[in-house]
């Protein structure tokens, strides 16, 4: 609906009441008060003066039937239609400022829509979220005690420097030129893989440390399992989650009691997500 002060009305309902206006403009001034109440009650104040008019009885004039009406007569005859049309238009204005009255379907009260059904969050979303803040994406501690000495491999030994001193990129280049079947292989797998897992590379990461996990019982196993289950705890993954640590329990090195405490927080989080029957029990 439009808002309209009437000035349409004030300015073409007279003439179109009288048929004075062109056919554009009387088809522009019916389009607009068709949508606007303001100048449709305005048009129809003075429709019914003019109506009241119509329904005047008319006085006969007496004169000869040839003789047209004087001009004082016409003139009084169109004063009075005009004094008439005036005389709505001031009705209609003083109607117009009285307070609005509420139409019968402002009055009555608009009905309330019905509340849009939220949908809560399924147990397994909400034990999810919270699972993936127990991973621990901090890289495995690497003592160069534990080496053989000098490492034949340059690749290695740059490598584990690079390492040590937390710039993974460049260890990941180093350790990835080792060759597999060097007896370094393995370790540099295992911090090859610790680093794209730092770096949030987690596809890669998994790769190189599933091949020293799957490899059998070595020095590396433990800390291989222990990150995959920290990349699956970051990727929500309660169940890959779960089945690393086990095995990283089973272990029994240097990373079993932190394995231990993860698992069982992940099972207090599972416990506390689990739907709980709301019901009442039945009543005999």
């Amino acid at each position: 609906m439009t808002i309209c002060t009437g000035a349409p009305a004030e300015l073409h309902a007279l003439q179109y009441v009288e048929g004075t206006l062109s056919e554009f403009e009387v088809e522009r001034f019916e389009e607009h008060y068709f949508d606007c109440p303001v100048c449709l009650q305005h048009l129809q104040a003075i429709q019914s003066v003019a109506q009241e008019l119509a329904n005047q009885p008319i006085v006969p004039i007496q004169a000869p039937p040839t003789t047209p009406l004087a001009w004082p007569v016409r003139v009084w005859t169109m004063g009075a239609v005009a004094a008439l049309l005036l005389i709505g238009v001031v009705t209609f204005k003083r109607l117009e400022s009285r307070p609005a009255q509420p139409t019968v379907a402002q009055s009555q009260p608009k009905s309330i829509p019905k509340a849009e059904s939220v949908t809560q969050p399924t147990p397994a979303s909400a034990q999810t979220v919270r699972v993936s803040q127990l991973a621990d994406l901090t890289l495995p501690s690497y003592f160069a005690s534990n080496l053989r000495g000098d490492s034949p491999d340059i690749h290695f030994e740059t490598g584990m420097k690079e390492y040590a001193s937390g710039n993974c990129r460049s260890a990941i280049t180093a350790l990835t030129q080792v060759p597999p079947d060097s007896w370094e292989a393995r370790t540099a797998q295992l911090y090859a893989g610790a680093c794209q897992m730092r770096l949030g590379n987690f596809a890669p990461a998994s790769t190189l440390l599933r091949k020293v996990a799957d490899a059998g019982e070595s020095p590396q196993q433990e800390a291989a399992l222990y990150v995959l289950a920290q990349i699956a705890l970051a990727n929500n993954d309660s169940t890959t989650a779960h089945m690393y640590l086990l095995r990283t329990i089973s272990q029994r090195g240097d990373f079993e009691k932190r394995a231990r405490a993860q698992e069982q927080q992940m099972a207090k989080l599972i416990g506390q997500n689990r739907p709980t029957n709301t019901k009442n029990p039945a009543t005999n």
